[in-house]
């Protein structure tokens, strides 16, 4: 249970702590509990689907969830997104990226790619029917953080001088990375049937093509890649579900 609850107080703003310190291991331990975190949070977001679908139009309903689901992560993974194209957009060298990385303040290409990807996720839920909208929020949110899982247990870290993803990565093991296999291709089995499951590989398949293209532009992965990796798999499940149905 302190390995999910620790999973939980990371990746979203619930107020939920571990019992004993937050270390290389522990963090490492608890990313393989991602894809359950992913699960709870497309659940809520279901739920507040239903709420708001009687009552407001369809387009403004999937504006509330995206927005509630940036309140619920704190905007953790939008954030990495921006810096990871504004670094891309405006660094001239390895060193020079990582660089702008870290910076506090993004420029107006990054702004338009967080515009961009949210407009795209509303566009592709708003497109979806009544019936697919559970199993596209639920997938959404479980085989993104799953990604996550997946990159930091095969990727080095960037940085020789370390970062916030930096326990992540050197705590993660391939044991932590079959159990957040097992759960996500459960939850992909029981939400979306064999196309859920042929998401997961799609998923599985273009995160090992991220990994390919960071470590050979950086060297490696940063936290901020980890979100943007989320954010980036997310919009990639809408889009497969929009063109399933």
């Amino acid at each position: 249970m302190d390995d999910f609850r620790r999973a939980v107080g990371f990746l979203t703003i619930v107020p939920l702590r571990a019992t004993d310190t937050w270390t290389p291991e522990t963090l490492g331990r608890s990313m393989a509990y991602y894809p359950l975190v992913g699960v709870c949070l497309g659940l809520a977001l279901w739920l507040l689907y239903l709420l708001l679908q009687a009552v407001v139009p369809r387009a403004i309903t999937m504006v509330v969830l995206l927005g509630g689901l940036t309140v619920c992560t704190g905007g953790l993974h939008l954030d990495g997104l921006a810096d990871t194209v504004d670094g891309f957009s405006r660094g001239k060298s390895r060193e020079d990226t990582l660089r702008l990385f870290k910076e506090p303040h993004v420029g107006a290409v990054a702004v338009a790619g967080v515009a961009l990807m949210l407009l795209l996720k509303q566009a592709s839920l708003q497109a979806l029917p009544h019936q697919a909208t559970l199993s596209a929020l639920v997938l959404m949110a479980t085989l993104s953080r799953y990604s996550m899982v997946q990159l930091a247990c095969l990727s080095r870290y960037a940085r020789a001088s370390g970062g916030l993803g930096a326990p992540f990565v050197h705590g993660i093991q391939r044991t932590h990375l079959r159990i957040a296999a097992l759960l996500t291709v459960g939850t992909a089995g029981l939400f979306g049937g064999w196309h859920g499951l042929l998401l997961w590989g799609l998923i599985s398949l273009m995160t090992l093509g991220y990994q390919w293209y960071f470590h050979r532009c950086l060297g490696g992965i940063t936290g901020d890649i980890l979100g943007a990796t989320n954010e980036l798999n997310e919009a990639l499940v809408l889009l497969y579900m929009t063109i399933l149905y």
